[in-house]
């Protein structure tokens, strides 16, 4: 550890601890950690974190954590404006790692401890979830980690009451929509069912917020270069550009001032254009992309940006198609605009190698919700689709018998697979108009059955490339 090093971790060892997470993994390592650390640097927030795994599995990273004093590497890594970047960082905000199987009790003390203010948590999507269970002693922790919260806000409401110190606000990073208005009714469902009385309701109602968010980073293990000259079990990966939209509290963002010190945080009335914008640009562009690169035997999407024509199809499906299909749904199109160039950017960070087969899971159910809607969009803003269409046809490829090798697991394929038949046309129809795979009848959409019906033809014939350039 050089001067410089040791001295910001001598200046963080003297700050008290305001933030508990319920959460372990790399993302918030690669994201709400080091934006704290940021923060922490600046001079601003001054207060790190006590970190809690939600669920026993987790354990072993309280561990290492534990071991290491909370501190652990991360690696800045990729292309910005198009310049490689490169910049290692040591995180300094983590200043305890609990676990919650073991040191529950220890845990709720922070319940109690007015300075504590802030919890955030990334359990996953399947964390935030309504599970019945009988109300939970001070000893032993409830299995899901809405009834911890649950738990934990009571501790602090029963500790600190309605003083203006028992304020509590929740920020949730998990990637479902109104992320915190979900987790607020589950914990009032909890409270509900362990009658936990209506002016504790009140309370968490007047005294704790609950802050929706959108968060946007790809963070991956460290995967060992450059070589490291210590030792470092929880080091992360990220790549440089990262978003961290909050939807209102003007307490969180006095609390978290990251805006002024130039990170990229952004507090919004409302967060939905952010949510779509990603879920169209990013998340809808990954899918596009997934099952084409998939069935000409690639593995990575930067092998899919790095082939000339499979390259080419991403270019004008995120310029000719998504971005002009949902400029209309937006506030800011210039904003949906600056995204989907950072999008095309980072699909060609050559130093994060992001699985084509991890991102096919589910294939079917997120053409749906990430495709679909666009395609609506765009045909009836421009009358035509093609690269949409094409991708959905895609999706619908893997899972015709004899191309199971593209496929990935999904809910619906046995559905899709028994609808494919001999015929191309008889195919696309039974598969276009089945409303419970694609939640409308896209036979009826102008354009898409012929489109879908010359795209799968000629991938058959001539091969997902070739079928690919003929766009």
């Amino acid at each position: 550890m050089d001067g410089e090093t040791r001295a910001s971790f001598e200046r963080a060892r003297t700050m008290p601890i305001r933030v508990i997470q319920i959460g372990e993994g790399i993302f918030l390592r690669g994201f709400v950690d080091w934006l704290v650390h940021h923060l922490n640097e600046s001079g601003t927030f001054q207060g790190r974190i006590a970190v809690v795994n939600p669920r026993p599995s987790g354990a072993h990273h309280i561990h290492q954590f534990q071991e290491q004093d909370g501190l652990y590497t991360v690696l800045v890594r990729g292309l910005q404006d198009g310049r490689p970047v490169e910049n290692m960082e040591l995180v300094t905000s983590v200043a305890r790692a609990l676990d919650s199987t073991r040191e529950w009790a220890q845990i709720l003390r922070f319940a109690r401890d007015p300075l504590v203010e802030i919890a955030v948590s990334n359990t996953t999507e399947l964390g935030v979830r309504y599970e019945a269970m009988p109300r939970p002693t001070a000893d032993a922790p409830p299995g899901t980690y809405p009834a911890k919260l649950t738990q934990y806000l009571h501790e602090r409401y029963l500790a600190l009451g309605w003083q203006e110190t028992g304020r509590m606000i929740v920020v949730p990073c998990e990637l479902i929509d109104d992320n915190g208005q979900q987790l607020r009714s589950i914990v009032e469902r909890h409270a509900a069912d362990w009658r936990l009385g209506g002016d504790f309701m009140r309370w968490l109602h007047e005294r704790v917020e609950f802050c929706d968010t959108l968060v946007d980073r790809i963070v991956t293990p460290y995967a060992g270069d450059p070589p490291l000259p210590y030792e470092d079990a929880l080091a992360v990966t990220v790549e440089p550009y990262y978003l961290f939209a909050i939807r209102g509290s003007e307490r969180l963002k006095a609390l978290w001032p990251f805006e002024d010190v130039g990170l990229c945080v952004q507090y919004a009335d409302d967060i939905r254009d952010f949510r779509l914008q990603k879920l169209r640009a990013l998340n809808g562009t990954h899918t596009a992309l997934a099952n084409l690169g998939l069935m000409a035997g690639l593995e990575t999407v930067l092998g899919v940006m790095g082939h000339p024509t499979l390259s080419r199809f991403v270019h004008q499906l995120v310029q000719d198609e998504i971005v002009p299909a949902t400029e209309s749904r937006v506030t800011r199109p210039e904003r949906l605009r600056d995204f989907a160039r950072n999008v095309l950017e980072r699909f060609q960070n050559p130093y994060l190698e992001h699985n084509l087969r991890s991102i096919a899971t589910n294939a079917i159910s997120k053409a749906r919700i990430r495709l679909v809607p666009t395609l609506l969009d765009a045909v009836e803003r421009f009358g035509d689709a093609k690269r949409l269409t094409a991708a959905i046809a895609a999706v619908c490829l893997a899972y015709r018998p004899g191309m199971e090798h593209a496929a990935e697991p999904d809910p619906a394929g046995p559905r899709l697979k028994g609808l494919w038949q001999d015929d191309v046309e008889a195919s696309a129809r039974a598969i276009l108009s089945d409303t419970e795979l694609w939640s409308t009848d896209l036979t009826q959409v102008p354009g898409v059955l012929d489109g879908w019906t010359r795209f799968v033809d000629l991938v058959l014939r001539v091969g997902p490339v070739q079928a690919v350039a003929s766009l």
